[in-house]
């Protein structure tokens, strides 16, 4: 009789020896795969920490009003953040970079908050217009809600190509620690989290661009040397006046790699750069009157000349702005590094000396050459940057991480951190699973001392922003509410509470302004006055002597918010 069951089990027996050999054939070339492409598990790592870091980042942004389309306007921290918000969601909207205050027909220049200025009837930014310009033109792709994002995940861009950077010059293990160093060091976060200035932004082009140029040296592909073109085109765009040291480091960049550059890539790789950057060429030319010119007051001073004379003017204010005070510039940087980031500067020293005397015992010329360059390109940035007095906080002797210089000296901050990821993985070189160990317990400190600096500070730290902006968006909608539509508010420092919702004057500095409120409210604009709050016999004073000089007068308060009260600037007559 025919044995169906042997039959069976012959079948079965065959099948799984099909099946190991096929499970046995897929894990061969599995592995033969993998070796192949040779995963970098620490550009992986820095990724995934970037995935953590970008919900830290983003935290503000993430705090803001999911809609915001509507009254009361996304109101932010500081006049420049305003101001870039503003002009990114308008050029979005309108391709244009200025709008016209109806108001300003009476004012002349007065209606308009800090951080803008008006030119011809023209209220245009006051500063660098590349933000608005890049953040505009994504807008369009990704929507006007998406602004407050763009920092926060490009911070994350920047310290992957930080980490490709650091592993061409210093290995992988030095660039590993750098670049998680680099999510926790202060400024790089603190200013990852301040959405709309514009440091960030510049920073991580400039990075990008150098990881382009780096690679156009190996490798010697126009696609590297165009987007090399691209991202310092970028760069430039966002802070123009970084070119006083940028344009010296890559053409140093190049005198020492003269054999390895195609120098006909490196010229369309320059053309490309012009071409991204002719957008602020043409937008300069159109609201400031000349290709050369930015919104600060001085560079005003342009309109008029030759394109020579213009041309010197600049390289004039451009290279020294501030004068050349080394003692200032001494002090200011032992503020903003020591006092402000002991721990961080401590071991940045440490390391720097210490990595110098091994590049020069172990005949380590390339790396030697980078720190050569980066001491010199900090010396001059310290003195370009530190020999003014910046008081963003008002307390002018205040050291706090939201003064200027601690996001102007971002590129010295970041670029430390390889001297000491080489210096650890060179120090425990030997030492396998102590090396780890070290580094996370390095990690975990330089967390628990940034944290506070950057999340805690009692004045600029990131939840007492948060805590500012959720205040201002009450005081706002308490002011929306009492006022019309087409009022003007004298708001101080306030005025990015209440701008673009209703116009505003910074304040009032002369005669001639009161004049022109004067001439406000005879042309049936309703103007008020926000600031501290006044007793009725203080009230009775200002109008005794300073309103009643030009027929006007300062009502009783109208809306009390905390310390601060709303009064109405009204005719004489007409109480």
């Amino acid at each position: 009789m025919y044995n169906f069951i042997s039959d069976i089990e012959r079948v079965k027996q065959k099948s799984k020896l099909f099946c190991f050999r096929a499970e046995e054939l897929i894990c061969t070339h599995m592995v033969y795969w993998f070796k192949k492409i040779k995963i970098d598990w620490g550009l992986l790592v820095v990724i995934l920490l970037g995935l953590l870091f970008l919900c830290t980042y983003s935290y503000l942004a993430r705090q803001l009003p999911a809609d915001w389309s509507n009254d009361p306007k996304l109101i932010l921290n500081s006049p420049d953040e305003t101001a870039n918000l503003f002009f990114a969601r308008h050029f979005a909207e309108t391709g244009s970079l200025s709008f016209t205050d109806p108001a300003n027909t009476i004012a002349g220049e007065l209606v308009s908050p800090r951080s803008m200025r008006v030119i011809n009837g023209q209220t245009v930014p006051a500063g660098f217009i590349g933000l608005p310009i890049v953040y505009g033109t994504l807008a369009k792709v990704f929507g006007l809600n998406a602004i407050p994002l763009f920092t926060p995940i490009l911070a994350i861009i920047g310290i992957i190509f930080f980490y490709l950077i650091v592993k061409k010059l210093f290995g992988h293990q030095a660039a590993l620690w750098s670049s998680v160093f680099a999510y926790v060091l202060p400024a790089y976060w603190y200013y990852s989290a301040k959405g709309l200035m514009p440091n960030i932004a510049f920073l991580v082009f400039f990075i990008i661009s150098l990881y382009f140029f780096l690679q156009s040296l190996d490798q010697k592909k126009l696609f590297y040397y165009l987007f090399f073109g691209v991202f310092l085109g970028l760069s430039l765009m966002i802070r123009t006046s970084e070119v006083v040291w940028l344009g010296p480091l890559f053409l140093l960049l190049t005198l020492f790699n003269l054999k390895r550059v195609s120098w006909l890539y490196l010229f369309c790789s320059v053309v490309m750069a012009i071409l991204f950057f002719t957008p602020v060429l043409y937008f300069n030319q159109q609201i400031y009157g000349s290709p050369l010119s930015v919104g600060y007051s001085l560079n005003n001073l342009l309109v008029g000349q030759t394109p020579v004379e213009q041309g010197l003017s600049v390289v004039k204010q451009i290279f020294l702005p501030f004068g050349a005070d080394f003692k200032t510039s001494a002090i200011n940087f032992y503020h903003y590094t020591y006092v402000l980031f002991p721990l961080w500067t401590i071991l940045a020293a440490v390391s720097f000396l210490l990595s110098i005397f091994l590049f020069i015992v172990q005949k380590k010329w390339r790396l030697l050459a980078y720190a050569g360059l980066f001491l010199l390109f900090s010396a001059y940035l310290i003195v370009y940057y530190g020999s003014w007095r910046f008081n963003d906080n008002p307390d002018p002797n205040a050291v706090t991480i939201g003064t200027s210089y601690a996001r102007y000296w971002l590129p010295i901050y970041l670029f430390s951190l390889p001297f000491i990821g080489w210096f650890i993985s060179n120090l425990l070189k030997k030492f396998t699973i102590a090396k780890p160990a070290f580094g996370i317990f390095l990690f975990t400190c330089l967390f628990l001392v940034s944290y506070p600096t950057v999340m805690l500070g009692s004045q600029e730290g990131v939840y007492q922003v948060a805590k500012n902006l959720e205040e201002y968006q009450r005081l706002g909608q308490s002011v929306f509410d009492k006022t019309e539509a087409n009022a003007i508010i004298i708001a101080g420092r306030l005025d990015k509470v209440f701008f673009p919702v209703r116009s505003v004057i910074f304040k009032l500095n002369n005669s001639g302004d009161y004049d022109r409120i004067k001439g406000l409210v005879e042309g049936g604009y309703p103007v008020y006055y926000f600031d501290f709050t006044l007793q009725p016999a203080d009230v009775a004073y200002l109008n005794q002597t300073v309103y009643s000089a030009y027929g006007l007068n300062l009502s009783d308060e109208l809306l009390k918010f905390g310390k601060q009260s709303l009064f109405q600037i009204k005719l004489k007559s007409n109480l």
